[in-house]
């Protein structure tokens, strides 16, 4: 008897995949089939605009695309690294930016590389297709972008992340990126290290737009920033007062990349999720061996961790100390 196959053509289909596979009514012999989406449109306009797009531009867009690889390898081979795919993985992953005449509307068709998402382990089947809807929402659904540029705006003057972006989402736009964080949440212990593509992925949004400071404008999936939001979200973070603070208590060591001769350390535990620095004067390479172990086998450590947050919500971290649970 042959499989019953789940056809996901739109940003609602993906949504309502996420709600069957979260109520647990996505059986696992059914497969997907994603047609025509998810495609990122994204369009700039400007005097330096006539269907192209500059080096910081296309440098964000394959920012994004190794985020997207990264997923994929989370997912196939339980590491959050590209160079665990296979040379027939990566011809499955490769997604094309088609950049249309008059103003820079760029069109990428990620749908390839969600049909490899969901077909990329025989083991979790129903959670390969939500995996692959996820990786689709992060970056095309409107309330998750939203989200991108919200992260960057706490970052500002309280006048300014004002003048940033209207942030309010519709009650639905609510709802929807609550589901999507439960399900970034079930994945993540189903696929350890999954939900580093969150971050990584707002970073390339981030990116995109301060590339584009020189722009009139730009739309990105039916989101607008003027010319005043994408000059905000080029510049460095704002002097501000912020909160700084150490808390000790136990994580689980959720992911470790090298970055600039220092470490970025992504840390859990029940309440906070948070991504520290690791550097001199605490970080040896007899320390950093000791973090890769306690990743390997999922060991729990007691850490202390300096963070600094604005407004209560916490920006930046950097591991102090830390030992095994006792």
């Amino acid at each position: 008897m042959a499989s019953k196959s789940i056809v996901i053509a739109s940003e609602d289909d993906a949504w309502a995949v996420l709600d069957r596979w979260l109520a647990k009514e996505l059986p696992n012999e059914e497969e997907a089939e994603f047609t025509r989406w998810p495609v990122l449109q994204i369009g700039v306009r400007g005097e330096d605009y006539d269907s192209s797009l500059n080096d910081g531009q296309m440098s964000a867009l394959v920012e994004l695309k190794r985020t997207a690889g990264r997923a994929y390898a989370s997912i196939a081979h339980g590491a959050y690294d590209m160079r665990r795919l296979k040379f027939d993985e990566e011809e499955q992953l490769e997604f094309s930016t088609t950049v249309r005449q008059g103003s820079s509307i760029t069109d990428t068709d990620l749908t390839p590389l969600v049909q490899a998402i969901a077909s990329a382990v025989t083991t979790h089947p129903a959670a390969a297709i939500a995996a692959a809807a996820v990786i689709g929402l992060l970056f095309v659904a409107r309330p998750v972008i939203l989200k991108h540029y919200e992260a960057r705006a706490k970052e500002l003057e309280a006048d300014e992340r004002a003048r940033l972006l209207n942030l309010g989402l519709s009650r639905q736009e609510e709802q929807r990126y609550r589901t999507f964080q439960r399900a970034v949440s079930r994945l993540d212990k189903i696929f350890p290290h999954f939900a580093r593509a969150l971050p990584d992925a707002a970073g390339g949004f981030w990116r995109f737009a301060s590339a584009s400071a020189n722009a009139t404008d730009m739309r990105v999936s039916g989101i607008e920033l003027s010319q005043e939001n994408l000059e905000l979200l080029s510049e460095r973070r704002k002097r501000r007062p912020r909160d700084v603070s150490e808390v000790e208590q136990d994580f689980n060591v959720l992911g470790i990349t090298k970055h600039q001769g220092a470490f970025r350390i992504q840390l859990g535990s029940q309440n906070l999720q948070l991504t520290a620095q690791y550097r001199a004067p605490q970080m040896t390479p007899a320390r950093v061996k000791k973090l890769f172990g306690f990743m390997a086998g999922n060991t729990a450590i007691h850490a202390k961790v300096e963070i600094r947050a604005i407004e209560g919500e916490p920006i930046s971290g950097r591991l102090l100390r830390f030992k095994p649970v006792e």
